[in-house]
């Protein structure tokens, strides 16, 4: 008739239960797995880049800066300081997402005060001349160079070791109260950082191709 495991004797259920006790290996994490690997002398698995899943990560892309995903395809992580490169990767995005909002609303009209009759006909696209014919370029010039100053400073402080992070000067507008929501607003500015530097050379490049005539939105 019908057989059973409750029906079997003792060592048939032995028998059969035995191959259940050899599968835990099988579901052990991926951790365990590595740490199994090493202690046998075998080289772990190749970690892939999660931007370049075809690549290897990038051993210096460990994901310990915020928005880390591995993208390195020049390997420029093996050449320069990691610390150097993410200063300069928030440099470069704050200012473009400064610079797509001032490109358009300079294009819709506005104009810096004092410089409404000078450049009152200047687009964007023929700004930087204008600027440099009336003098405005110098005050420009200034300014930018004083926050060169201040960031040179803060950088020197974070590639000889001390505690400063890349991009950081303590303008956190009281966020920093709430670590949590202030891990969500770094990778959201990391986010915005790459899309607007992508979003400015567009920008500029598409405006370029009528030489300014055009206008927004530029097409």
């Amino acid at each position: 008739g019908c057989f059973s495991l409750a029906s079997a004797s003792p060592p048939m259920l032995a028998f059969a239960s035995s191959p259940l006790s050899f599968s835990a290996p099988a579901l052990a994490r991926p951790a365990a797995a590595l740490r199994g690997a090493a202690s046998m002398g075998l080289a772990p698995p190749v970690e892939k880049s999660q931007a370049l899943p075809f690549a290897e990560r990038p051993a210096k892309l460990d994901g310990t800066l915020v928005g880390d995903v591995g993208f390195d395809p020049l390997g420029l992580s093996n050449i320069l300081p990691i610390e150097w490169m993410r200063e300069a990767e928030l440099k470069h995005g704050r200012v473009c997402m400064l610079a797509v909002v001032g490109y358009i609303v300079v294009d819709k009209g506005l104009r810096a005060p004092g410089a409404e009759k000078l450049v009152a006909a200047t687009s964007s696209f023929t700004a930087h001349d204008a600027a440099v014919q009336s003098g405005h370029m110098w005050a420009l010039l200034l300014a930018c160079g004083l926050f060169e100053i201040v960031g040179a400073g803060a950088i020197a402080s974070t590639l000889n070791g001390g505690d400063r992070k890349p991009g950081e000067f303590a303008l956190t507008g009281g966020f920093d109260r709430d670590a949590a929501k202030l891990e969500r607003f770094k990778l959201a500015e990391i986010k915005h950082s790459r899309l607007a530097m992508m979003a400015f050379s567009g920008l500029v490049t598409q405006d370029a191709l009528s030489h300014g005539a055009t206008g927004f939105p530029y097409f």
